[in-house]
């Protein structure tokens, strides 16, 4: 058994264990982008004294979901366990996509991490507390007619039939498994073209130019997709994030992903906001994750506080206090 050193931070001995669950003789890859080098050097400075540890730097992706560079994919398909330290998120890429697909990899995504993260927050959390209670929601977190409200002003609904619950335990410890430590979350798939209603955007939309949200954005959905954004300064911003795509599968309403780690709080985080207990992100653009069949160049989350969740008969949540 290895032996760790007492005054390691809690969470790089979490990212270790409860995490990763690495082994003697595994190889590590650290991916990082010159935004978040200071981060990546951080735990390479830890990791390497324990593991066999290569770190590869990158310009910054400039959206969350597009490719890393063809060396750094080339480098995924040679570890066992990769740590993503990046601006932009690769979790919906093709590159990890396909070697957690063919039990290659174990995938740990850390977009935008603070140095504060590894002290306290959701990285300290009890993740074998956290992993029983996503596998309970996700006994219940499925069916037909899924229906999200919000204090807010958000009222949504849409089917679900036929999508199974995908599960993030903020951990991967089995070959395949990939995570967004500290984010744990259920998450389901709309059906394309059945979401309908308004999303009122209040906790925060995980990306450089927007994180933590102060004047809330209103989003109307219609037909499965957003139509209409509208607020202040910041839903400004995140109109032209969308219209600059110049392509409309951006718009596609794809994943409802319920937060579920008790110590994950709204940071301005990707890893932390997501994972959130008690809120809700819905993710705009590529759902190929979730069952569905939209390929987007964007996936993009945006965090609604405080939700209530029916699917079917059965409430899941409401105002953010879990029921089940």
């Amino acid at each position: 058994m290895i032996q760790f050193e007492d005054d390691i931070p809690v969470g790089i001995r979490q990212l270790m264990t409860s995490v990763t669950h690495l082994k003697e003789g595994e190889r590590v890859l650290i991916i990082t982008d010159d935004n978040q080098r200071e981060i990546a050097e951080y735990v390479y400075g830890y990791v390497k004294k324990y593991f066999d540890t290569t770190m590869c730097v990158m310009t910054p992706r400039a959206s969350h979901g597009e490719e890393p560079t063809d060396i750094i994919a080339a480098a995924m398909a040679n570890c066992e366990v990769a740590f993503g330290i990046t601006t932009m998120s690769l979790y919906h890429t093709r590159a990890r996509v396909s070697n957690t697909d063919r039990k290659a990899l174990r995938w740990v995504g850390m977009q935008n991490y603070q140095l504060s993260m590894f002290q306290e927050g959701g990285l300290t959390a009890d993740f074998d507390m956290v992993r029983a209670q996503v596998d309970r929601v996700a006994e219940v977190y499925k069916g037909s007619r899924y229906t999200l409200t919000a204090p807010g002003g958000t009222h949504l609904t849409c089917s679900v039939e036929g999508r199974a619950p995908v599960k993030d335990y903020g951990t991967a410890i089995h070959p395949g498994e990939a995570c967004g430590a500290p984010s744990a979350e259920v998450a389901l798939g709309p059906v394309e073209g059945t979401a309908e209603g308004v999303l009122v955007i209040d906790g925060s939309i995980p990306h450089p130019l927007l994180d933590l949200i102060h004047e809330p954005i209103t989003c109307r959905v219609e037909h499965g997709v957003v139509t209409e954004v509208t607020g202040g300064g910041q839903a400004d911003i995140l109109r032209k994030i969308l219209a600059d795509f110049q392509d409309p599968t951006v718009y596609n309403v794809g994943e409802v992903g319920l937060g579920l780690n008790p110590l994950c709080r709204l940071r301005g985080v990707m890893a932390e906001d997501e994972g959130s207990f008690g809120n809700m992100h819905v993710g705009l653009g590529k759902n190929l994750n979730f069952g569905g069949h939209v390929d987007s160049p964007l996936h993009l989350d945006m965090v609604i506080k405080d939700v209530t969740i029916q699917i079917d008969d059965t409430f899941i949540m409401r105002d953010g206090k879990l029921l089940v």
